[in-house]
């Protein structure tokens, strides 16, 4: 009965077929392997969760846009102005006929600019 019950004990506590990975032991001052984490409970569910995560970070952020799309919109418009500005302000021909207007005020009719 005793050889029975340990045969059934043992089935139990080892896998048939996974034969037990030993840990190997500290050598010196470094520490040994670790063991490797089981993928049990949290493990499992983890990529999903990030997964889930994601896709409420995105829906969130996708929400927020929606919400000030106005915002957006007219930040955007602003912001083409001002590009179409620079632009011309970079035009070396309109640059030269600016400055030549600026000379003419002063000369022709005694505008004067200080800075």
């Amino acid at each position: 009965m005793h050889k029975t019950a340990s045969g059934l004990w043992g089935a139990f506590k080892q896998p048939v077929g996974k034969p037990e990975t030993p840990i190997a032991k500290s050598v010196g001052l470094l520490p040994g392997p670790a063991a490797a984490p089981s993928k049990g409970g949290w493990g499992r569910w983890a990529p999903a969760a990030y997964a889930l995560g994601g896709a409420l970070v995105a829906g969130a952020a996708a929400g927020t846009a929606y919400y000030h799309r106005t915002d957006i919109e007219n930040s955007y418009g602003a912001l083409m102005d001002h590009m179409q500005y620079v632009g011309k302000l970079w035009d070396k021909d309109a640059l030269a006929e600016r400055v030549r207007r600026l000379v003419e005020g002063e000369t022709a009719h005694g505008v004067v600019f200080r800075t």
